[in-house]
């Protein structure tokens, strides 16, 4: 079945950041329901990205160049213990172990070497293992929000998605049937629209692949 790409402002509430603007007043935490009970392969996981032309269309018109990794990979400078430091690792791309499989996409840019997006996907063995994992990263939002309301500019919080933002840019966390992925944009003019759009692909791929 063809591919169809999310465009606008997409299904999601979304928090807007504009390049390395001050982040935005959050937006109202809504409750949506789960749209499919699917199981993904893992041997799918290469193909659920939003590529590198889709992407081109979503707000990163300079992309040229991706690599992709098969592990989460981020900084010394995390503390996973610490729920702040918890969804800076999902920014990263670190969505928890037990998954089956793991892919993450980086896009870069060599016209605009602020700008670049991360796509990050792992494939569980079943769905409860994917929401309790979702759930870690939902408690350490919900934590960090708590504690350190002036680390992030929380945005949506539901039972599939999640999302924050920062001056630096804009992460959206979604889990759908036994996968949990996420977006990071940064440097974009509206880092928000860019990773809630191209999240929407992504789950648009796993709904509904070619």
């Amino acid at each position: 079945m063809a591919r169809t790409v999310w465009v606008g402002s997409g299904l999601l509430a979304l928090v807007a950041v504009a390049g390395c603007s001050q982040p935005a007043s959050p937006v109202v935490e809504t409750s949506t329901p789960e749209v499919t009970e699917l199981k993904v392969s893992a041997a799918a996981a290469d193909s659920l990205f939003a590529g590198i032309d889709v992407v081109k269309s979503l707000g990163f018109p300079t992309a040229d160049t991706t690599h992709t990794d098969t592990a989460p990979v981020y900084g010394p400078a995390i503390n996973p213990s610490d729920p702040c430091g918890v969804l800076h690792a999902a920014s990263q791309g670190d969505l928890g172990d037990g998954w089956q499989a793991f892919r993450q996409l980086n896009v870069d840019s060599s016209a605009d070497p602020h700008q670049t997006l991360r796509e990050a996907i792992a494939i569980y063995p079943d769905k409860p293992a994917a929401q309790a994992e979702f759930h870690r990263i939902t408690e350490a939002f919900n934590t960090c929000k708590a504690h350190s309301p002036g680390a992030y500019t929380f945005g949506m919080r539901n039972p599939i998605t999640i999302t924050w933002a920062d001056n630096t840019g804009a992460t959206h966390i979604h889990t759908t049937g036994n996968a949990v992925y996420g977006v990071t944009s940064s440097g974009a003019t509206d880092n928000a629209e860019v990773a809630g759009q191209v999240a929407n692909q992504m789950k648009t791929n796993i709904i509904d692949p070619a």
